[in-house]
């Protein structure tokens, strides 16, 4: 008996207070050209109620879970992936759309190529819609080839084969860049295609707050803490090789002393290396500051 129905797409959607941009991102996959279709909605601790009701109608499917305390976007996916049973999986956050052809047109590709895990199209970043992609990371085939993908690939523009997501999921210890992580492991580990289609929207500039913003100190505390716990684990689990841990440390370094350069008054440890580094480029500053 097969664990997972043949053609059948599981969309999960984690969620929690994004008010009316749910509800875009919902339409968005009932509107898909591709209709073999359940959603998973994973209200993560929700202040107010879901308005699902109104959707009673559609032909679709709709799961609904709620987490009895805020879990995070981690937990949750995992928790919608566990309760899907298509073949496919998915993911959109909140507060971003499906193009509606996604689903069908990635259905397609992993339809006629067997041996691919998955696949990614081009996401929309709605802050810069003109973005062009880099296809040196892939082969004359499509194929991803190296971790040069990773500031292309998109979490809302993946479709993955259920087992395959499941060898894998995203680390449940990263309140940050999980989909860093999954995208990593993938390409390491998985067989990955992209095409240089645009399958979905990133709605990054609406305003009310994401987790990718860095606006503030906490934000970058949170972000150096996420980092440094992703280039551990992956090294754990044997997911990059020595030289891309040492990529990882680099950029680690980097986004620390961005933060000491952004707030003056704070408590970011910092190795030798990196001191050196702060103090050179507040010298420079000081220069053409006089």
């Amino acid at each position: 008996m097969e664990r997972y129905n043949q053609g059948l797409v599981s969309v999960v959607i984690p969620t929690c207070n994004r008010g009316e941009l749910f509800y875009k991102a919902i339409e968005s996959v009932l509107n898909q050209t591709y209709k073999n279709i359940e959603i998973i909605v994973i209200d993560d601790n929700s202040d107010n109620p879901l308005q699902l009701e109104q959707y009673e109608s559609h032909p679709v499917n709709i799961i609904y879970h709620k987490n009895g305390e805020n879990l995070g976007g981690a937990i949750s996916r995992n928790k919608g992936a566990s309760l899907g049973r298509g073949e496919f999986v998915c993911f959109l956050d909140d507060d971003d759309t499906y193009l509606p052809h996604k689903l069908e047109r990635l259905v397609s590709e992993l339809d006629a190529d067997k041996s691919l895990d998955a696949i990614f199209g081009r996401v929309i970043r709605a802050s810069n819609p003109q973005r062009q992609t880099d296809l040196s990371f892939t082969d004359k085939n499509g194929i991803i080839s190296s971790l040069k993908s990773i500031s292309y690939l998109h979490t809302n523009t993946s479709l993955i084969r259920h087992e395959s997501f499941d060898r894998i999921k995203f680390d449940e210890e990263l309140g940050k860049f999980q989909d860093t992580q999954l995208h990593i492991e993938l390409v390491n580990k998985c067989k990955c295609k992209y095409i240089d289609e645009n399958v979905a929207t990133w709605l990054d500039n609406h305003g009310n707050g994401q987790i990718t913003d860095m606006k503030d100190i906490n934000q970058y505390y949170r972000s150096i803490d996420n980092f440094s716990k992703l280039k551990e684990n992956l090294r754990r689990r044997n997911s990059i090789s020595y030289f891309e841990y040492k990529k990882m440390a680099f950029d680690l370094s980097k986004m620390k002393v961005k933060c000491c350069l952004k707030f003056y008054n704070n408590n970011v440890e910092l190795n030798l290396f990196e001191k050196n580094v702060l103090s050179v480029v507040r010298f420079r500053r000081s220069l053409f500051c006089r």
